[in-house]
């Protein structure tokens, strides 16, 4: 134990990455190095910011966002990821690995058995706001990992054995202290809007979404018997209204449905939206790699599935499902009259990159199902390994207007104005029709009812229509895991998942221009005037032997246990240390 609570240099603590600091911060403002200890500092408004800026590093980088999708039935790419093949798991061994890890909590509560030293009571208010909303980041994701986790609220001794070896509390326990939390910091933070800055907005934002979390996943565990499920939807739909209401912030968009969708991901911050998020910059040398992470043959080959594909709609709102023939369909076909924000996440025809001039068809040396994803690109000078700098969002508005419709919708509560509130304001950005909410609940989509089948009742169709439009607006934008696991579906991860469909081998115009763009083959590569080649067999091949949709690693089995695989398991050196841990539910047989 004494490795996760050794003492942490408080040097790490204050140098908070230039990243998350404001713009009116500055390296030179901080401490000299040897000055930085409890007893000297904590004592202004201005130690307390310097601080907690700290915090911020422990927000995820873009990268993280995108790869929580990876182990989705989203994403069809150059591995199995061990969520998928329950049967092969293999338990973590070291202490505080698997995600069992408490240091950033540590810096937390640091904060918190130093902050009264502070003399300036509005700063303290403040700054207590933003440690606590960090305090709630922080073990919300360690609910949704692990379910009960022990709580702890004050930096833990070498000598505190009591707290070293205690048992987990329970998550209905340690969801109390979250929402209780963020509640605060709702109380204690101003009403500013900043994209780079946690404020009350942020706060009221995140309380939402872990009530939605919570909420739903008591509502659909049944096996697990915990109440409370209704109380905390309210709180859900509550505090994404005061959101709404209350904090002026809009959805992105400049009028040009085409693009404004693909521009809310693809450079800085978007100030009318995006609630939180973390900025990068060229000028400050502050990079990430993820153009060649989505460009490069070399990476894993990010390909989107057929099902998400073809749970975007058609321009007139209707199911794309519903079309005749549409599973069986070539690229060109099913890329016609689609809601405009499928040919702004993956290379749909016309496809250009921004501020290019070529008209682009998916590489198929980069993406393994045809659907290759473009959301998150920039323009092709930001291409290098390490040289992209486009910003991430975290919590933007789109995602609470969807917490408000799902919690009302599931409370059985919805009407059509909470839909024209919400919904309708999502897909006017690309211009797509409203969600009729009477139309919805009498003929539910057969395709999404097959997909959450524990979904029933009255509301049953207008809950699958906002699941749809949850996983098209945030797609690739780390929620789809969370999704799956409160709803449990987990089962959706079992199947392999298939790419775009081809009626043979052979050459194909996949633009419609009437010249071949792609060759599928065995064996020998043929000659063809084709750009692209791609031998079908070994890791892909096509799911009929010689036709068939692509699919990759159609040989190995995959597996989702569903008594065990919705929580992840505790390190086996953690629970040799305390034998006051236990394991999650069936992790050790």
């Amino acid at each position: 134990m004494k490795k996760k609570y050794s003492t942490i240099k408080l040097v790490s603590l204050f140098v908070g990455s230039i990243l998350t600091v404001s713009c009116n911060d500055s390296f030179l403002d901080r401490y000299p190095i040897a000055e930085i200890s409890p007893e000297n500092s904590f004592k202004t408004a201005d130690d307390l910011r310097l601080y907690t800026n700290g915090f911020y590093e422990q927000l995820p980088s873009i990268r993280n966002i995108i790869d929580a999708d990876l182990k989705t039935d989203n994403v069809l790419y150059s591995s199995i990821p061990e969520e998928q093949r329950s049967h092969e798991r293999i338990l973590p061994s070291e202490t505080g690995s698997g995600g069992w890890d408490w240091e950033d909590l540590r810096e937390i509560n640091l904060f918190f058995d130093n902050y009264q030293r502070c003399t300036d009571e509005a700063g303290r208010d403040k700054y207590e706001g933003v440690a606590r909303f960090f305090r709630a980041w922080f073990y919300f994701d360690k609910v949704k990992r692990f379910g009960d986790v022990p709580w702890y609220e004050t930096v833990i001794q070498t000598g505190d054995t009591d707290l070293l070896y205690k048992a987990r509390d329970s998550r209905e326990f340690v969801v109390s202290k979250i929402i209780q939390d963020l509640e605060i910091a709702v109380d204690k933070l101003g009403d500013e809007r900043a994209s780079d800055q946690v404020t009350r907005w942020t706060a009221l934002a995140l309380l939402s979404r872990v009530c939605l979390y919570e909420g739903t996943f008591r509502k659909y565990h049944t096996e697990l018997g915990i109440q409370g499920s209704d109380t905390l939807l309210q709180k859900a739909y509550e505090a994404a209204g005061r959101v709404m209401d209350e904090s002026g912030y809009t959805l992105y968009s400049t009028g040009n449905p085409d693009t404004d969708y693909r521009d809310l991901f693809a450079s800085t911050l978007k100030e009318d939206e995006v609630i939180l998020g973390r900025r990068y910059s060229l000028t400050l040398n502050q990079m990430h790699n993820v153009n060649y992470y989505l460009t490069s043959r070399t990476q894993r080959d990010i390909g989107l599935t057929k099902d998400l594909v073809d749970s975007y709609l058609q321009l007139n709102g209707m199911p794309f499902t519903s079309k005749t023939g549409y599973a069986t369909m070539g690229f060109y076909d099913e890329m016609q009259s689609r809601d405009r924000r499928l040919a702004q996440t993956i290379r749909s025809l016309g496809y250009q990159r921004i501020g290019g001039t070529a008209t682009l068809l998916p590489d198929f040396a980069a993406t393994m199902t045809g659907y290759q994803l473009c959301k998150f690109l920039s323009d092709e000078t930001q291409d290098g390994d390490g040289a992209s700098y486009q910003d991430v969002a975290f919590i933007r508005y789109a995602e609470v207007l969807l917490n408000y419709a799902e919690a009302k919708a599931e409370l059985g509560i919805i009407t059509q104005d909470d839909i024209d509130r919400t919904i309708r304001l999502i897909r006017s950005r690309v211009s797509m029709p409203n969600l009729d909410m009477t139309s919805a609940n009498q003929s539910p989509d057969a395709v999404l009812a097959a997909l959450y089948p524990n979904v029933s009742g009255s509301c049953q169709g207008i809950i699958l229509e906002i699941r749809r439009e949850r996983r098209i607006e945030l797609v690739m934008e780390g929620f789809r895991w969370d999704d799956l696991v409160r709803w449990k579906a987990g089962k959706l991860l079992e199947p392999h998942f298939i790419g775009m469909y081809f009626p043979s081998l052979g050459e194909f115009d996949l633009d419609g221009d009437g010249a071949p763009d792609l060759m599928l083959y065995t064996g020998t590569a043929p000659s063809t005037t084709a750009a692209q080649s791609v031998e079908i067999g070994g890791v892909l091949q096509l799911t009929e032997g010689d036709h068939g949709n692509l699919i990759g690693f159609k040989d190995n089995t995959k597996q989702f246990d569903e008594s065990r695989d919705y929580l992840y398991p505790l390190p086996t050196g953690d629970l040799l240390l305390n034998e006051n841990l236990v394991q999650n539910p069936d992790w050790d047989k």
